[in-house]
């Protein structure tokens, strides 16, 4: 999961940030590049705030020390542990605890500033990460629009570049990472990439579906298995089991 600020530069252009790498996004041509020249301030503090604080679905949580800070975005309140914080200023009753010493005032300022901020965080569902042999590539996914940044560990070198098609960002990120990017790109795909979508979705399926029959069996364990519809029952779940395994196997041979 990819958290960015999302910050509106005009009607049809917004900036987020991936890896501390500014993007400017056409939100009505599914276009983007990087970001040149001077970034709002606010931008910028939002971005050390995704890098200082830990963000999930409802709290932002700052650990300092041995204490641990949430402000909670649903009730829009801050606590300190488990204890709401109920005093007018966040900064001033941290400070005034001695929780928070004079030189991190700055930081207990950023953490009010990204819990104002809150709705400005989204996760960014058109990119995702893939990190391998000293390398790592941020794939962009808008509409029919792939884009990649790959970066080297070793050498340092970061390039952004759009790419021709899905099929070749799959090549890119097999290349670079040795790291399979179908499931990401499966809508965009076409002919032996595009068939390969298929098959690893019906192993999905018959994955769950053993998963399933294994929880079912497991509700027979405790039974009686002097009975008989009990020893039926448990050994046409077990032979269930085996076929469709059997054909996970079958399916992953052809991949």
């Amino acid at each position: 999961m990819i958290i960015s600020p999302l910050f509106q530069i005009n009607e049809n252009e917004v900036l987020v940030s991936v890896r501390d790498v500014a993007y400017i996004v056409n939100i009505e041509t599914n276009e983007m590049h990087e970001a040149e020249g001077t970034l709002p301030a606010q931008f910028i503090a939002l971005v050390e705030a995704l890098n200082t604080f830990k963000f999930n679905d409802n709290n932002i949580t700052w650990y300092h020390g041995i204490n641990r800070m949430i402000y909670n975005i649903e009730e829009s309140k801050f606590y300190l542990g488990n204890s709401e914080i109920l005093a007018e200023s966040f900064v001033n009753h941290v400070m005034a605890a001695g929780i928070v010493n004079y030189a991190d005032k700055r930081t207990a300022e950023l953490f009010v500033e990204a819990a104002n901020n809150s709705d400005k965080f989204i996760v960014l569902d058109f990119v995702q990460t893939f990190e391998g042999k000293l390398n790592t590539v941020d794939l962009f996914k808008l509409d029919e629009n792939v884009y990649a940044t790959t970066f080297n560990k070793s050498t340092r070198v970061q390039r952004f570049n759009k790419v021709n098609t899905a099929n070749t960002a799959l090549e890119l990120v097999a290349e670079k990472t040795a790291l399979d990017a179908t499931e990401f790109l499966a809508e965009s795909l076409e002919g032996e990439a595009a068939e390969r979508v298929v098959v690893l979705k019906k192993i999905d399926e018959l994955v769950e579906m053993v998963h399933f029959l294994k929880d079912q069996r497991g509700l027979l364990a405790d039974a009686d298995r002097s009975i008989e519809e009990i020893k039926a029952a448990d050994a046409l779940i077990e032979g269930e089991i085996k076929k469709f395994e059997e054909e996970i196997s079958s399916h992953r041979a052809t991949l």
